[in-house]
């Protein structure tokens, strides 16, 4: 089995029988809510009607994306549904596979990563949704940074923001890899071209419009949401009735800290493997909007850090709880019942993330106490 694995083609092939069962699945339950989302804003940007209030007749939620994210999505909002579902699953997992594919890690190192992830990943398509785009754009700019291609890098921190907002946490990478006024200037162009793409349909009073509508939305309070993260978990076990700012404050000290440390040691070379799984890992657990689906990008990152990190057994009982507690928890296979009463109530699928970003943090704070591998490839 373990031969079996270890073969490239055969993770082609699942990839592949993935990319045609999901859509299948999906489409013939009618689980595409998220489709019909991104489908019917596209119809909404181009009607000029508002994208951010509710149409209870075609979906139910909310389009929350950037105005851009609209027309960004329009090769698949025009298809017939199921044609589109296929192709946007397809495009996703594509773009996933060989993200993965470009790393600079060695074929081993790529085929765990893909099996560590691969439930992961099903589990985020069966929602149809962005999350493992939004990692993939992340691993894009750490891989095109690293072939010293910075113009091409420079689209994906920009794409990241205008799809997700957060995905533009690749971002950093520029100040630590390419701390070039130029490369400032890359970044700053891509900015502009994303945001003014929706100027070929609308005027730029219609533009703010759309922008203001979108802010009106965001700031809506919809519901509660203390998320699948660090805080929901701390909330739910120990009662606490703290608001979820305090603890995002917190962690945004904690990683404007790491990003100041890493820059002036200028260590950047020898811990980048590790910081690109701690930006990855961050991003998700501090989000008060994350939920199991954007879990790929944290489980993305933990593969990342594992296959970099000493293999100590402290680090194999992390993975161990991180896999089950968040790649198993919301599979068929992990018993219900400790699911409703523990996992989903106390948000337990970021309790394995959690801890290892701590592991993480603790090494970026005191490389020379750590084993970081990458700094000897």
């Amino acid at each position: 089995m373990r031969n079996f694995f270890r073969n490239l083609k055969i993770i082609e092939i699942i990839y592949f029988l993935a990319a045609i069962i999901i859509p299948a699945q999906r489409y013939f339950h009618h689980h595409y809510n998220n489709f019909t989302i991104f489908q019917h804003s596209c119809f909404h940007f181009f009607s000029k009607t508002n994208l951010y209030i509710k149409y209870p007749k075609e979906y139910y939620d909310l389009f929350l994306y950037n105005p851009t994210f609209a027309i960004l999505f329009v090769p698949f909002a025009y298809l017939p549904t199921v044609v589109g579902i296929y192709i946007w699953v397809g495009f996703v997992m594509a773009v996933y596979y060989f993200s993965i594919r470009l790393l600079p890690f060695d074929k081993k190192e790529k085929l765990f990563i893909y099996g560590f992830t691969f439930i992961e990943l099903v589990t985020s398509l069966e929602n149809v949704q962005t999350n493992p785009l939004i990692a993939s754009i992340i691993l894009f700019t750490f891989i095109f940074l690293e072939n010293e291609k910075v113009f091409k890098a420079s689209i994906f921190p920009n794409l990241g923001f205008f799809i997700k907002g957060y995905g533009a946490i690749s971002g950093i990478l520029f100040i630590l890899k390419k701390p070039k006024f130029r490369n400032f200037l890359y970044l700053l162009f891509w900015f502009v071209i994303l945001l003014c793409l929706p100027l070929i349909y609308y005027s730029p009073a219609g533009l703010i419009d759309l922008y203001k509508e979108w802010k009106v939305s965001l700031f809506s309070e919809h519901q509660i949401n203390n998320g699948v993260s660090i805080m929901g978990m701390f909330i739910s076990i120990f009662k606490l009735d703290v608001a979820v700012i305090w603890f995002q404050l917190v962690g945004l000290l904690f990683f404007i800290s790491t990003v100041i440390i890493v820059f002036l040691r200028k260590n950047y070379e020898q811990v980048k493997a590790i910081f690109l799984s701690y930006i990855m890992i961050w991003v998700i657990i501090f989000n008060h909007d994350s939920e199991s689906a954007t879990y790929i990008i944290a489980v993305t990152g933990v593969a990342i850090w594992y296959i970099n990190s000493s293999k100590s057994l402290t680090d194999k009982i992390l993975l161990a709880l991180t896999f089950i507690l968040t790649v198993l928890s919301s599979t068929d296979i992990f018993p219900d019942f400790l699911y409703r009463k523990f996992v989903f109530p106390f948000a337990l699928k970021a309790l394995g993330p959690s801890l290892i970003w701590l592991k993480i943090q603790f090494s970026l704070y005191f490389p020379e106490n750590n084993i970081l591998k990458y700094a000897q490839r």
